[in-house]
């Protein structure tokens, strides 16, 4: 008979703890924590800590100033820098996140509590579309890089083949029976052997020996651009 355990926490319990945590969360806890996510999930992986630590030192010094606040943010709309239109513009909320989040900040300094509190809860609004937003760009940039990666595998499998497929060239028409070959199975078959032992002597990268005979009459005998019109001028008129 199987014994069940009993969980450590009952669901009471469980929700008692997750509340006083919550509740408990301060606005110094609550503005690093928005901080610390921005850092971690859009600057970081894109843009840089240096980024960041630049966007916090030039807002610091406008919290308490509208005018120079306003001149920033006017800066803000027209400098010129290298990201694509996607990441700036979630830069773009990024940067106002930050202000909110330092106004947060500047206001709890001034034991104004319940400004403190607005600031900071209209920047986490921001900062889980930031995140969101920063993720597809991530995921979109990883896909364009391993698509980039395979076709450069793929050049580099092209170039590390060519001398086999010229090998099998030069076999197609010296090894041709008279009349021509009467099948791909066939020649494939009559070029394996020889195949085998260029591939053993050349080594070369990606390719092995061991399918070499699958490899000539599935692919590279009827589709392979070099290949496939050695077979057609050397093919038996039925050959299939």
């Amino acid at each position: 008979m199987t014994k069940t355990t009993s969980p450590l926490f009952s669901a009471i319990q469980l929700a008692t703890h997750l509340n006083e945590r919550i509740g408990n969360t301060s606005i110094g806890e609550a503005i690093a924590r928005n901080h610390g996510l921005l850092l971690e999930h859009f600057f970081e992986p894109l843009l840089g800590r240096d980024v960041y630590i630049k966007l916090l030192s030039d807002i610091r010094v406008v919290t308490s100033d509208l005018a120079r606040q306003a001149e920033l943010e006017q800066a803000w709309g027209s400098e010129a820098n290298e990201y694509d239109e996607e990441t700036k513009s979630v830069l773009k909320e990024a940067q106002y996140a930050c202000l909110y989040i330092e106004l947060a900040r500047a206001a709890e300094a001034s034991n104004d509590h319940v400004r403190a509190w607005a600031f900071n809860n209209h920047a986490s609004l921001m900062v889980g579309e930031i995140i969101e937003k920063s993720t597809a760009i991530q995921d979109h940039t990883e896909t364009k890089k391993r698509s980039k990666q395979n076709s450069k595998n793929g050049k580099s499998r092209i170039k590390n083949f060519l001398p086999v497929k010229e090998e099998a060239i030069r076999l197609l028409e010296k090894l041709r029976p008279e009349g021509g070959w009467p099948s791909r199975r066939n020649a494939a078959s009559a070029l394996e052997d020889d195949l085998v032992k260029f591939i053993l002597i050349t080594r070369p990268p990606g390719l092995t020996s061991s399918n070499i005979r699958v490899r000539l009459e599935k692919t590279w005998i009827p589709k392979d651009k070099l290949v496939n019109p050695a077979w057609e001028k050397n093919k038996h008129a039925d050959a299939q």
